[in-house]
């Protein structure tokens, strides 16, 4: 296939986007705490479409994933699955026309760029919703997405801890996300003054965890204006499934009330 442009893609696929700005609550958050236009890429998640797109997922994490909360959730509980089979549908696409997928990506994030300037908003962003890809290394045109986009701040959260080691565009954060199986890669990041996210099963956020600060970061998810050397703190987000909700939420996945580590 031939990316020409979006109309044409979207009757070719017969996919309705990529991506976008208001498809997650957490994403519309930051447009109005930080006045930020997030686009946000949204794929089926670990091997949930055939193609792995989180090479260093955890049990926890696949059994716990977010794809099957907030909007995703309401659709499962109802015996839908448009969201699930979209995402499926997108990441295939990825997979097996990634020249087709690109194109059509940069047309999306140019027209949402134009559309955040119109606003008057900040933009960035978010390329790996549900999905740990390496964008950096796909290419078009001899260029990654961050070298064609060099004035948007693009973000992510991940679990490959080589790609935080890695000489990154300055134009893109990486925040090291805490499996429970991470500990010191996470804490040798914070020394560093990279930013880590932590799932919490807690009441309230700690002020501190191993004497690193924590944040909330449920108020908006603009990961890149977070401050070196701090903790991106989430409550534990209910998902559809609730054999596995209750057992990611008290597993090592979350850092629990009793975590030792932890100042309140």
């Amino acid at each position: 296939m031939k990316f020409t442009t979006i109309g044409n893609a979207k009757k070719l696929t017969g996919l309705s986007y990529l991506g976008g700005v208001n498809i997650s609550q957490k994403i519309v958050k930051s447009q109005k705490v930080d006045k930020v236009m997030t686009y946000c890429l949204y794929l089926a998640p670990a091997k949930t479409s055939g193609y792995n797109v989180c090479p260093f997922s955890t049990p926890e994490c696949r059994k716990g994933c977010l794809a099957t909360s907030g909007r995703a959730k309401v659709e499962l509980l109802s015996g839908i699955n448009n969201i699930q089979n979209c995402r499926i549908n997108k990441t295939k696409l990825f997979f097996e026309q990634q020249t087709f997928f690109m194109d059509w990506l940069i047309a999306e994030i140019t027209a949402y760029q134009r559309k955040a300037i119109k606003e008057g908003m900040g933009f960035a962003v978010r390329l790996n919703g549900t999905s740990d890809i390496e964008f950096e290394n796909i290419l078009v045109n001899g260029k990654n997405v961050f070298e064609i986009f060099p004035n948007i701040i693009f973000y992510d959260y991940t679990k490959i801890v080589s790609r935080i080691k890695k000489q990154l565009p300055t134009n893109y954060k990486l925040t090291l996300s805490y499996t429970g199986r991470n500990t010191n890669e996470c804490i040798e990041y914070l020394n560093n003054g990279g930013t880590v996210a932590m799932v919490f099963n807690t009441k309230t956020l700690p002020e501190t965890w191993n004497g690193f600060r924590i944040i909330d970061a449920d108020i908006s998810d603009a990961r890149f204006k977070d401050a070196k050397g701090t903790i991106a703190g989430l409550k534990w987000k209910n998902i559809a499934n609730k054999q596995a909700n209750i057992e990611v939420k008290n597993s090592i996945f979350c850092i629990q009330e009793n975590d030792a580590n932890c100042k309140w």
